[in-house]
């Protein structure tokens, strides 16, 4: 099956796209960020992803289709399958009428369990395009446990001189499970308001916090921490002395950091797969075909060195072996 790469994966024989970035009559939204999202009339999306972008989608006619229930079209049957990044997020396996071929769309896509989502489910495929962002062999993550043990420690160290921990997450699904994280540690936590917003649509779906969810209303108690996506703390917490930030991201895993000096501490902790773990993913669906794309072409080579024929497509499905499409998630 031909798969073109333009601002979203595109299916010229079924007419379908996925994760398109332009507006369309109709297109999978895989998840609620918006490097994934288009203004498209009929969009699909998961329920959770429905009440996730409730405003962003106030004047299209969304296709609205849990997991594992299946869409029929003249063409293809579409399925959807938790993908782990965050809430409501889904790969898409399209299985064409015509010959039988099934292609899995795993959107962003993470293999470690979270709290606060549906964990990833494999899927057997013939075509796999699978997401790249981590996929270079330096981007390689400790243990998770052993990830949030440094945190705690790093905060209580803080905070015990008398210093105001800042913790960076973005605003949908990392700030979330951080915060999950940081309450069943114990931690009083004020959290910046569009955290705040999303962590009651999380609330509303189901996803139960441990602990008291603090909106930060301009109060910073002491002895509490502030959960901030990136680039909303300066102006709020301008006033406030004595501040630490630490920044949960999976670019820390490598040495090859630009932000390293933005934060006082950068701990590798991330809502996508690392590059093990794709290669692991690719190995559990055994696909014939492989497609990477949103990210590093290195994928792609390791994979060929492993005897599965892969290309990453970098605009209009050109295979390239060089060059990053950079995702900030």
């Amino acid at each position: 099956m031909e798969v073109v790469f333009d601002r979203g994966v595109f299916l010229p024989e079924l007419d379908l796209w996925l994760d398109s970035r332009k507006k369309k009559e109709s297109s999978l939204i895989s998840h609620a960020h918006s490097d994934h999202t288009g203004r498209h009339r009929r969009p699909v999306v998961t329920p959770n992803t429905r009440l996730l972008l409730s405003d962003y989608l106030k004047n299209a006619d969304p296709v609205v289709l849990s997991y594992h229930e299946p869409l029929e079209t003249s063409t293809y049957t579409l399925t959807l399958y938790p993908a782990g990044h965050c809430l409501g997020s889904a790969q898409a396996l399209v299985q064409s009428k015509a010959t039988g071929e099934r292609l899995l769309y795993t959107g962003d896509l993470r293999a470690r369990s979270s709290p606060t989502n549906e964990p990833l489910e494999p899927v057997q495929c013939d075509t796999l395009v699978i997401e790249s962002t981590y996929g270079r062999p330096d981007y390689v993550f400790p243990p998770q446990d052993q990830v949030l043990a440094t945190a705690f420690r790093t905060l209580r160290a803080w905070l015990s001189r008398g210093e105001r921990p800042v913790v960076q997450g973005w605003r949908l699904g990392k700030a979330q499970e951080v915060l999950y994280h940081l309450l069943a540690e114990g931690f009083e936590v004020a959290v910046e308001e569009s955290v705040y917003g999303v962590v009651e649509a999380y609330q509303e779906a189901g996803v139960e916090f441990p602990g008291q969810v603090s909106v930060f209303n301009g109060e910073w108690p002491e002895g509490s921490l502030a959960l901030f996506p990136p680039g909303k703390r300066s102006a709020a917490l301008k006033n406030y002395r004595g501040k630490r930030v630490m920044e949960l991201t999976g670019w820390a895993a490598s040495d090859n950091r630009k932000w390293r000096s933005w934060s006082d501490a950068s701990l590798p902790f991330s809502d996508h797969a690392d590059f093990n773990e794709l290669v692991s993913y690719v190995d559990t669906v055994q696909p014939k075909q492989v497609y990477t794309v949103f990210g590093y072409p290195e994928l792609a080579a390791e994979l060929r060195g492993m005897g599965y024929p892969a290309v990453h497509l970098n605009g209009r499905g050109a295979p390239t072996d060089a060059g990053f499409q950079m995702k900030m998630i």
